[in-house]
């Protein structure tokens, strides 16, 4: 096998992989509503027109991650939303560590720089964008 293939399908199953979980997260709010969401930007001042936001960034940006379409913008899109939950929810504990000794956050900072990564690397050629 030689390397370009092996990248190729690296850079699939990152998608795969980051898309996939970060979806999971969209289909919690389209099963159990996005409530808590709403008042806590009721809570921060901050329109209620936002709440849409998630949908689009944890509904709508995984989709196109997965099947590799506008692939750096919509991992673009899903660490603007991963950053605006921690505004939203977590602003205390950007630096904090669990009872475990883990960051707090580290999900959150998965999420940041594997997206970060995905747009470094492009979708692949196991794509639509095919770059």
């Amino acid at each position: 096998m030689n390397s370009s293939y092996n990248e190729n399908f690296a850079k699939l199953f990152l998608r795969l992989f980051v898309g996939f979980l970060f979806l999971m997260h969209g289909y919690a709010k389209l099963k159990y509503g996005t409530s808590f969401i709403e008042s806590t930007l009721a809570e921060k001042n901050i329109t209620q027109y936002l709440v849409y936001g998630v949908y689009i960034g944890e509904v709508i940006a995984p989709i196109f991650l997965i099947i590799g379409y506008y692939t750096r913008f919509f991992a673009s899109l899903i660490i603007v939303t991963i950053i605006f939950a921690i505004y939203l929810v977590h602003p205390t504990e950007v630096f904090s560590t669990s009872e475990h000794g883990g960051l707090a956050l580290e999900i959150q900072y998965f999420y940041i720089f594997s997206s970060l990564l995905i747009m470094l690397i492009g979708p692949g050629k196991y794509s639509i964008d095919q770059n």
